[in-house]
């Protein structure tokens, strides 16, 4: 026998998550702006830290909302059409803060694109699915695809936090400028950006891939 839903401000609680996580968007975006070399050098050694635990509460949150309007049996229209909203944004923008920090590094800026411009365009076919009385639930696939989108954001941060970890160190030359593997001692802020990038490629193979999916059930009469 199940519980019955929770009413009142509980109830509400899911959406206040939501809400929440996509007003700290441009909090979060400002403060991995801050983390490029010439920011640090203006005083900001310790953004790295706070970056990356704001990183973490906002991906909790992403957990917390539907995992009580689960177990509260508090789901709505409006929580179902906020959340995959609040994913985009918060997914986009951390993109998109890394990119311009980076330079418009190709390694990053190309799966970036091609991760933005999936999620734009699934929104797109859903709207279309609506139209005809039909949804689109997300694939296994495609939270595997999140979950990888996570964690190479989180592993990309943390290579830049790096950089506040070790920015008076002689060897410093920037976030782009990392030595390869193949020198004798590569530094974790090397190691951690190789394999964030490489996460990141992944996610966006799933992007395309599970993109191709959405647009294939789209099409079907």
């Amino acid at each position: 026998m199940t519980d019955s839903p929770v009413t009142g401000f509980k109830a509400k609680i899911p959406n206040i998550l939501t809400i929440g996580r996509i007003v700290l968007i441009p909090v979060l975006v400002w403060g991995i702006l801050q983390l490029d070399v010439f920011s640090l050098e203006r005083g900001h050694p310790h953004m790295g830290t706070v970056v990356l635990i704001l990183f973490v509460l906002m991906a909790l949150t992403d957990f917390l909302d539907g995992f009580f309007a689960r177990k509260w049996q508090v789901t709505s229209d409006f929580g179902r059409m906020i959340d995959p909203i609040a994913d985009k944004l918060f997914v986009a923008g951390c993109l998109i803060a890394i990119c311009i920090v980076s330079i418009g590094a190709w390694l990053v800026l190309v799966p970036a694109l091609l991760i933005i411009g999936r999620d734009i365009f699934v929104s797109g076919l859903r709207e279309h699915a609506a139209l005809k009385s039909r949804t689109m639930p997300p694939t296994k696939l495609a939270k595997w695809k999140t979950a990888c989108e996570m964690l190479a954001i989180f592993v990309l941060l943390l290579s830049l936090a790096m950089l506040t970890f070790r920015f008076n160190h002689p060897s410093n030359s920037g976030w782009v400028e990392y030595p390869p593997l193949s020198t004798d001692q590569p530094s974790l802020h090397a190691i951690l950006l190789h394999i964030g990038i490489g996460v990141l490629w992944i996610a966006a193979l799933l992007s395309v891939y599970t993109g191709s999916l959405y647009l294939r059930a789209a099409l079907k009469d």
